[in-house]
């Protein structure tokens, strides 16, 4: 089974999907890619324990890590397996997918799912130590050196007569 489409090759490797003139493998025939799609498709299989049957959910995933290895294999046969450079966009997302499928055949990557989970078993509760105080008050402000016993309003008003040049 093929995880992905002919269109979504092209639309890896062109912009808007072209199929002619781009100068890439996406002008390549539909036979050639779906050769390519057959093979990532069992080259993916190789790494998640595959084949998945047509009565599954194939996780998006899957579609993409195939599309990519796709359209590798499509721009060797295009290039005539001249070297790609490191740094070319095709390449680069085919090392990221081949580190993906290892990290998954290994265990050390979990295989990802479409399917958001009903509950988590780990989640968290907040719980507020505070209670119902607030996290300051206003006497942990006490600006001008006075503790807490004193009320706002007196210490703003025996501070106020106590400056220099102040008119009470």
């Amino acid at each position: 089974m093929n995880y992905c489409s002919v269109q979504d090759v092209r639309i890896a490797l062109a912009a808007d999907g072209l199929n002619d003139g781009t100068n890439t493998a996406a002008d390549m025939s539909d036979n050639t890619l779906t050769d390519a799609i057959t093979e990532a498709s069992a080259v993916v299989d190789s790494y998640v324990g595959g084949p998945y049957s047509d009565t599954d959910t194939v996780p998006s995933m899957v579609v993409y890590w195939t599309r990519d290895i796709a359209a590798f294999l499509a721009t060797l046969t295009w290039r005539k397996s001249k070297d790609l450079t490191v740094m070319d966009p095709v390449y680069l997302r085919y090392q990221l997918t081949l580190d993906r499928l290892m990290g998954i055949a290994t265990g050390t990557t979990a295989m990802p799912s479409d399917q958001l989970p009903t509950s988590d078993p780990y989640a968290g509760t907040v719980i507020n130590p505070m209670g119902d105080w607030t996290l300051f008050n206003w006497w942990d402000f006490d600006l001008w050196g006075r503790d807490a016993s004193t009320q706002g309003d007196d210490v703003w008003y025996r501070t106020v007569t106590w400056w220099p040049g102040y008119p009470y």
